[in-house]
């Protein structure tokens, strides 16, 4: 059966938010651009596909032909990554480890942390926005680490729903206690934009962990600093996330009051700035991160590696 453009257009999204990784290995392996830093897929067609990657020398487009071309593009893409990591020799890490809970507390109305012993091989080289997969009742989910230091790492959650509506993870994290022990899997890494200009850090409660730590790790010397659009349902939430983070010189933070189901106001508060901004990162939940995703670039006229707006949850 022939994929249609909507189908091809659907891929293209999936692989450019949830395998940002796997594509940098496939340009790393089969492009001769120098030093690249992250890929992006811009078309893909049956015959193969184009990346945009980004250098030290700003962003470069690098056309990659499939070598078959009658397999589906998503069975060609699955080969060209595998072929990539052998050639890398950098296959998926398949360990498991264990942590243990130091610590867990209550940061506001919906959001809990918890501190883990943690394996200092997973937080080997940590970033603001990766991420680890916590084993939860035989599933797995992905959770954002918030801080890595001394052999400790930080999770916080978010908690959805009161305490007799808890999502199996909310209830995870509220019943947790010092001294269990949890199943973790290898991190996955976060591609962030290139932040040179006037950016836009948005997302939900779920995207407060990686906010605080970019504002955290903000590039010394870039002013002025992001704009900030948080939607929250409790303000305190956001305010104990963002607790003695500083901000750098220029930052405008606001926080959006929750109006109607999660997403709409922040997606209307974003569509609204009278600002052109030159990068963008954000998460909340997926059909409004793609809403947002597609809007902002076309908006904004930003390529895929300057604009990242993940879902972290579905409604």
């Amino acid at each position: 059966m022939t994929q249609t453009a909507p189908d091809l257009a659907h891929i293209t999204d999936h692989v450019n938010e949830d395998h940002a990784p796997e594509l940098l290995q496939v340009a790393r392996a089969f492009t001769d651009l120098p030093a690249p830093r992250a890929a992006q897929i811009l078309t893909l067609d049956h015959t193969g596909l184009t990346l945009e990657v980004l250098t030290d020398h700003g962003p470069r487009s690098a056309r990659l032909t499939f070598p078959d071309p009658t397999r589906p593009p998503h069975v060609n893409l699955r080969a060209l990554v595998a072929d990539a990591q052998t050639l890398l020799n950098e296959r998926p890490d398949p360990r498991t480890t264990t942590w243990t809970l130091q610590a867990a507390r209550d940061l506001g109305p919906g959001l809990r942390r918890l501190t883990f012993h943690a394996d200092p091989h997973a937080l080997r080289g940590w970033q603001p926005g990766d991420a680890v997969r916590v084993t939860i009742d035989d599933t797995t989910r992905a959770y954002t680490i918030r801080r890595a230091h001394d052999g400790l790492a930080d999770l916080d959650v978010y908690l959805h729903g009161g305490p007799s509506t808890d999502a199996p993870g909310s209830t995870w994290a509220r019943t947790l206690r010092p001294g269990d022990t949890v199943t973790v899997g290898a991190p996955r890494r976060e591609t962030l934009p290139e932040f040179t200009g006037p950016s836009l850090l948005l997302g939900d409660e779920t995207a407060l962990p990686t906010i605080a730590a970019l504002l955290e790790h903000w590039p010394e010397g870039l002013a002025p600093g992001p704009r900030v659009l948080i939607e929250t349902g409790d303000p305190g939430d956001a305010q104990a996330a963002l607790r003695g983070v500083p901000l750098p010189p220029g930052t405008h933070l606001s926080l959006v009051p929750r109006s109607g189901p999660s997403g709409e106001a922040l997606t209307r508060a974003a569509l609204s700035l009278d600002l052109h901004l030159r990068a963008v990162w954000g998460a909340l939940d997926a059909p409004h991160a793609l809403e947002l995703r597609r809007a902002l670039r076309a908006q904004h006229a930003l390529s895929p590696t300057q604009c990242r707006v993940s879902g972290y949850w579905i409604p």
